[in-house]
Parts: structure tokens; C-alpha cells; sequence
């Protein structure tokens, strides 16, 4: 059977010219904040919001290279991927962006020519929510009504052999400490409003801390978010909060692990290993390391192969 398969990460801009306008795509996702007086208010704002974030944005991107990695990152992905299902079949994978280049949009012409009897869908976020995974799987229904109804994967967050991606991640950076750290997960925040609509992330987010923690007996944990957007509440504590009641607690060793990401972007590279790190010297740690992300982690790799294959079946 010919699959064709499209892995969705959320995207971001090469250049310090694609800022702008990709801080306008995400502002107008009204998946993830929902601005009022319909399409006309959500389209103004995200106007107004991504002119305000632009010029501070382009400051930290500057500081990273003046763009993101992680369109490269999940072309890598893909095919890593690719390599490993055409030993099972005849498999092509596809990448695509929620909020810029390639749009899934742009993928769906070739998926088209290509003739494909089955399609799979893969957002690259492991715990679902509607501010990500939905938000890809309703983009997909607007652009390829005119292709085969994909097979979706929802959710890879309990995956064993994502788990062990995690923890082999985290480990890579526990020979770094002389002193057993405290770890520190942190993870996108979305706004509490979606949580108590009935999202699932912030349980899906726990599900997966609690299984990497059980490869570490004895550490100490904790869970923070980051990235809020605008004036509305999101889920907390945040990362700056959390490192303060960390340190003020006597915790002087901190390895950060990303939990939500499988790619490095202006997240890890900046917030996590400038921002944080200087606020953590600042403060007086001993130690602070961040582990790397999944990438394209043999194991995580393995742990994507299984769910394509499982959907084939």
C-alpha cells in the first residue's frame, strides 16, 4: 500500500523578514487564543500583537542564529523516519509548519499528484491539545478536503519508547552533575480557559513526567510552564517562579528537561540556555544544564515507526 506520511511541527522563521508575519499566523489561530468579534477581531488583533512582538522577538531570534531550527530539525525527522518505514513498505514522508513554511497547505499538492491510497497525519506534539493538535487537525480539514480522509496520530505521551527517549536525553546530562540535581520540567503553557473547557494537555503533560520519574527514584521533580501570551491566564507556575521557590527551598543543582518539545527552537535555545540559565546564576545556583531534546533520537524515531505501522495494520 502506498502511505504517505506528514509530520506537523508548529514552525518558525527563517529570517528576521518572517518574524512579523509569522507572529501574525499564530495570533490568528483562534485554536489557541480566541479573540473576540469573530474573524474580523481575531485577524485585527493578531495584527496588532504581532507588530508589538516583532521588534522583541527579532532581538531573541537574533541571539540564536536570527531564525529557528526547527523546520531543519523535523526535515531531519522525516527522514529518519523515511529510512526507517521503507523497510516495512512503500512510505513517503512529507514535513509541514502550522504557522509557516511549508504550510500544510503547500504539502497538499504534491500528496495530490502523488496518489496515495493512505495518508497519516502526525503532529509533532506528544500530549494533545486543542492549541496544537487540533489546531493542525482543523488546518488539514480547510486545505485537503479533496484528499483521502487521514489516519490521525493523537498522542505519543505514554509511548514507552518516547519515554525512553526522555530519560535517555536526561541522562546524557546527568554525567555533567557532581551532585545528584533537582529536575525541573518545563512545558508550553496554554491558557486555562482551554484546560477547563476539558483540554487534556496539562494531565497528558503529568502522565508523561510520572513515567520518566519512575527511572529516577530519589530526584527531586518539579513541573513549570512557560511561553504565556497576552493578558489572559495560563497554566502555572512559571519557570521564573519556580526556579526562585526552587532555590529558596536550598535546591542548588537544576537540570531542565523540555517535555513538550521534540525539536529545539527560540524555546530551549534562548528561553531555556540564556534567559533561565542567567536568571539561575543570578540567583546563585551551583549548577544548571538543560537536556536536549528528542530530535531525532534513535528511540523517538523508533517510537514514530510503531505508531505509523500500527495504524497500517
Amino acid at each position: 500500500m502506498k502511505t504517505a506520511v506528514v509530520l506537523v511541527n508548529l514552525g518558525g522563521p527563517d529570517s528576521q523578514q518572517e518574524i512579523r508575519p509569522f507572529l501574525f499566523n499564530i495570533f490568528n489561530d483562534s485554536d489557541l487564543i480566541k479573540f473576540p468579534f469573530g474573524r474580523k477581531g481575531q485577524s485585527f488583533f493578531a495584527r496588532v500583537f504581532s507588530k508589538i512582538r516583532a521588534s522583541k522577538s527579532s532581538e531573541l531570534y537574533a541571539q540564536i542564529g536570527g531564525g529557528s531550527p526547527i523546520r531543519y530539525n523535523t526535515v531531519k525527522q522525516g527522514r529518519a523516519l523515511e529510512a526507517k518505514l521503507q523497510k516495512d513498505g512503500e512510505f513517503r514522508v512529507f514535513t509541514a509548519q502550522r504557522y509557516w513554511h511549508p504550510f500544510i497547505s503547500e504539502v497538499v499538492e504534491p500528496l495530490k499528484q502523488g496518489n496515495y491510497e493512505h495518508i497519516i497525519l502526525l503532529p509533532l506534539f506528544p500530549q494533545y491539545s486543542n492549541t496544537t493538535t487540533l489546531s493542525i487537525i482543523n488546518e488539514w480539514v480547510r486545505n485537503a478536503q479533496e484528499l483521502p480522509a487521514p489516519h490521525i496520530v493523537q498522542r505519543f505521551n505514554c509511548h514507552p519508547k518516547y519515554i525512553q527517549a526522555c530519560i535517555e536525553r536526561i541522562l546524557e546530562k546527568m554525567e555533567d552533575f557532581s551532585e545528584r540535581p533537582h529536575i525541573l520540567f518545563s512545558a508550553d503553557s496554554i491558557p486555562e480557559s482551554q484546560v477547563k473547557k476539558g483540554d487534556p494537555y496539562a494531565d497528558e503533560i503529568l502522565e508523561t513526567v510520572d513515567l520518566i520519574m519512575e527511572n529516577f527514584h530519589g530526584y527531586g521533580h518539579s513541573l513549570c510552564y512557560q511561553s504565556k501570551m497576552g493578558p489572559i491566564k495560563w497554566l502555572e507556575p512559571d519557570i521564573d517562579s519556580e526556579l526562585h521557590e526552587l532555590y529558596n527551598r536550598g535546591i542548588r543543582n537544576i537540570l531542565v528537561f523540555p517535555v513538550g518539545f521534540v525539536s529545539e527552537n527560540l524555546e530551549t535555545l534562548y528561553h531555556f540556555d540564556i534567559k533561565i540559565r542567567d536568571i539561575a546564576n543570578k540567583l546563585g545556583f551551583t549548577q544548571y544544564e538543560r537536556a536536549d531534546t528528542v530530535q531525532d533520537h534513535p528511540m523517538f524515531i523508533e517510537c514514530l515507526q510503531e505508531l505509523i505501522l500500527e495504524l497500517c495494520e
